[in-house]
């Protein structure tokens, strides 16, 4: 059965002054958490993440309901700007800059860039920046990184199979 608003915001108000006391290091077996209610330590850290847990849930509806109506402007931008961007007899290169500006900041706002990102990993992992401008230097990445064919078996491949092998003794 769901709380009264009234004991709702008793839970609110207490589960703020939590977090306040956990921020500063405050054990969970303290006076001062006991003191907020709690039977015991327990109970106190079962309720301080429930509450962290119900902050970013509601962080992350504002998030969204925040993406929604950005969205709902970058829409109507494009609605209104994309036909005379690309219009086939008269393309306006000012509307077609606000588009392109659009789309971009459409995609950081909604996360999609993040997607496109890769690296390519070196040795024990680090990464490795690329700048390959010509094949050699491409190979010298392959070089460094490892080539998977030489060094590394495939998974269910035994050392001593051959991936190339076609049952020809050839």
């Amino acid at each position: 059965m769901p709380n009264s608003a009234a004991a709702q915001a008793e839970i609110d108000e207490r589960r703020a002054k939590l977090i306040k006391l956990r921020r500063t290091r405050t054990p969970y077996d303290s006076p001062e958490i006991l003191g907020l209610g709690y039977s015991s330590p327990d109970v106190a850290r079962k309720d301080f993440y429930r509450a962290v847990t119900v902050r970013r849930e509601a962080t992350a509806a504002e998030v969204a309901a925040y993406r929604d109506e950005q969205n709902e402007i970058f829409e109507s931008l494009l609605d209104t700007y994309l036909p005379l961007a690309i219009d086939d007899d008269n393309p306006d290169p000012k509307a077609a800059k606000l588009v392109l500006d659009t789309l971009e900041r459409q995609a950081r706002t909604n996360g999609w860039e993040a997607a496109l990102k890769a690296e390519l990993s070196g040795p024990g992992g680090a990464g490795i920046p690329v700048r390959a401008e010509t094949l050699s230097e491409l190979r010298n990445l392959i070089r460094t990184a490892g080539d998977p064919d030489e060094d590394d078996d495939l998974p269910g491949q035994s050392p001593d199979e051959d991936p190339d092998d076609d049952g020809d003794d050839t």
